[in-house]
């Protein structure tokens, strides 16, 4: 079986026929909606989000059909998809992606991990040719602010060329000491340096012997690893703090989620937010979700009533299900977005679906 089709059987495996084939689509392309992040969360499958944004629609669609094909999908509905037998027991076969990709986690670090990639890439081309005395090469990055950075970047910390190369390769090689959970191999080879261009995502899978699919998640998985450990220790690896130190949120909102959540703890209400933002209430009450999902201690009961609340908690017990329409018909006369905040809530920043609590 090809790796992306087992990516997406991992993805509808979580799904389990609660949501469309294209929520899968939009959880792999990185969606920053409330619908997607909401997904993301509810389901348990937000270390894959944006892990792989290449994919097209018309490519995702195929790769569906072919799964449904191969007998490993079947149709519960005319717009839902489940696991079969026969794709449960490959599934078990080949590994679950939170088995094997245990540091992935494109919910939390995917952002950072571009950005910090991006960083690192053009910091370690600019440092080789410093040391080699080169002044005249081509960036390989070619984003001016990038650019920009990587010069501020050089200026705060290149006091001595050849001290600052010995100080970074001193950090990678303490960030690839004793068991990394992938290969140093997977992410140097796409290092561009003096007289060295990195490989692309097709030429370091042409050359590990691997599907470009499973390489590039191993690379994320490894570079993933890389800011977990450097985030969770700044002491040992200084320098390598310096490029994330600024791009990694301590809470992980859209940036619109984020505003909104300024206002929230200022004391507005939705009606106002929506006022002094120029946006429309729908969009406020779908950073409400998000901020629910992501927040410690969210209030809720300053937006549902308790008895509603325990109501719709009920309501998704008794049915065992995260759908909002059946939800919906069983708790009457109470807003969607009343629904949709609860069950945010429950969910909470913990990863579990604590509906029976309270």
């Amino acid at each position: 079986m090809p790796f992306l089709q087992a990516v997406l059987l991992d993805c509808f495996s979580n799904l389990n026929g609660e949501r469309t084939p294209y929520a899968v689509f939009h959880l792999l392309n990185g969606k920053k909606s409330a619908q997607t992040i909401q997904d993301s969360h509810f389901f348990k499958i937000g270390r894959l989000f944006q892990t792989f944004p290449f994919i097209s629609r018309e490519d995702f669609t195929r790769e569906v059909e072919a799964l449904l094909i191969a007998g490993l999908l079947q149709k519960s509905g005319p717009d839902a998809c489940v696991v079969t037998k026969k794709g449960a027991a490959r599934l078990l076969a080949t590994g679950r992606m939170e088995e094997r990709f245990p540091y992935l986690d494109g919910l939390k670090y995917q952002d950072s991990a571009n950005l910090f990639w991006k960083r690192l890439n053009l910091i370690t081309q600019a440092v080789s040719n410093l040391v080699y005395g080169n002044k005249v090469y081509y960036p390989v990055q070619r984003d001016p602010a990038l650019q920009a950075w990587a010069k501020n970047w050089l200026k705060q910390h290149a006091k001595s060329r050849t001290a600052l190369a010995e100080h970074l390769y001193r950090e990678f090689y303490s960030l690839f000491s004793g068991s990394p959970p992938e290969k140093p191999e997977i992410f140097v080879l796409r290092l561009t340096g003096a007289g060295r261009i990195g490989y692309t995502i097709t030429q370091a899978a042409s050359a590990l012997h691997l599907d470009p699919v499973e390489y590039w998640y191993r690379y994320l998985h490894l570079l993933h690893f890389m800011v977990r450990r450097i985030l969770g220790d700044p002491e040992t690896f200084w320098y390598l703090y310096q490029m994330l130190q600024d791009v990694q949120k301590a809470l992980p909102l859209t940036r619109s989620a984020s505003v909104t959540f300024g206002f929230l703890k200022q004391g507005k209400t939705i009606a106002e937010i929506s006022t002094l933002r120029g946006l429309k209430q729908s969009t406020i009450e779908d950073h409400l979700i998000e901020i629910a999902l992501t927040v410690p201690d969210f209030p809720l009961n300053r937006y549902v009533p308790k008895d509603e609340e325990q109501k719709i908690i009920r309501a998704a017990a008794d049915l065992n299900t995260k759908k909002l329409k059946p939800i919906k018909e069983k708790v009457g006369d109470v807003p969607y977005f009343h629904i949709r905040l609860v069950l945010a809530e429950r969910m909470g920043c913990s990863g579990s679906f604590k509906l029976f609590e309270k």
